[in-house]
């Protein structure tokens, strides 16, 4: 048994919703507007869907394509996610969670990407792989490298492997757990539907995400490292259907996350009013 405890800084995993909390792409949505009696399906950016989306709600002038979200959010689930994100970094569409996402990669910390969208999981990671080595600088590249060689010297790998770039970008990528809760595909594999409202399906992408990093935890260091530490996780959206659901999910008595996991302190960010996002933090006492 290891007698030190590992320091804060590396006992922090994360979570992520992409769009208008790490991106802003030009994916458009499809909303219904009323005019003169008339109803037009337009496409309107996504900044201006966070813009309207009360009245989008309301469902007066504006609404959900045939009061459908699903349809709303059509070109979500279509080709050139790469691409999209790409676009928005090199014209620095970027929000400020961006940030964060940089810290989680510079700290090679256990990461989760939980998005509305539909492409599949291996297209979110082979993504992440072209932003670590296409967007990154060398300095974050650098950090994340040295991350990764610190935290696995404690697993029982070949020692050789340490110096090895591609083994500790792919090991990194393995670690992290992505999650597009509008993919069928990912929905069956944790229990949901496209039935199931978008807050129900992040709710359980995220508790499995906590499943995930936990046992990253335990495969960097010790196999009983929870009988010792406690880790941080965080998650951050800007959606607040989205944000008021895990924080349910999290606090609900006896059988929210906080009681269910005790060994992690949980934390999420509202970022729907990016000047001011709002931080929740849990207390298990």
């Amino acid at each position: 048994m290891w007698k030190w405890h590992l320091p804060d800084i590396y006992k922090k995993a994360y979570g992520f919703d992409i769009d208008s909390n790490l991106f802003f792409t030009n994916t458009m949505v499809l909303i219904d507007i009323f005019e003169n009696g008339k109803r037009t399906t337009i496409e309107i950016s996504q900044k201006d869907y966070d813009r309207l989306n009360s009245q989008i709600k309301e469902g007066k002038k504006y609404r959900y394509v045939n009061n459908d979200p699903e349809q709303s959010m059509v070109n979500f689930r279509g080709s050139g996610f790469k691409w999209a994100i790409f676009d928005a970094l090199d014209n620095n569409r970027i929000w400020p969670s961006y940030y964060k996402y940089v810290e989680a990669h510079r700290r090679a910390a256990p990461r989760s990407d939980i998005t509305a969208r539909w492409h599949p999981r291996e297209e979110l990671k082979d993504t992440n792989k072209e932003i670590i080595i296409y967007k990154f600088t060398k300095d974050i590249r650098k950090d994340l490298l040295k991350s990764m060689q610190k935290r696995l010297k404690y697993s029982d790998i070949d020692r050789n492997l340490l110096k090895d770039t591609d083994f500790l970008i792919e090991t990194y990528l393995n670690n992290n757990y992505y999650a597009p809760c509008s993919n069928e595909e990912y929905l069956k594999t944790i229990g949901m539907t496209l039935k199931d409202s978008m807050s129900d399906r992040k709710n359980a992408a995220f508790e499995h995400s906590v499943l995930s990093a936990k046992k990253v935890f335990e495969g960097y260091y010790w196999s009983d490292f929870f009988t010792k530490e406690e880790i941080f996780m965080g998650f951050s959206d800007d959606t607040k259907s989205n944000i008021d659901g895990l924080h349910k999910h999290i606090y609900t008595k006896d059988t929210g996350l906080m009681r269910k996991y005790p060994e992690v302190k949980f934390r999420i960010y509202d970022t729907g009013e990016p000047m001011m996002p709002v931080k929740i933090s849990y207390k298990n006492n």
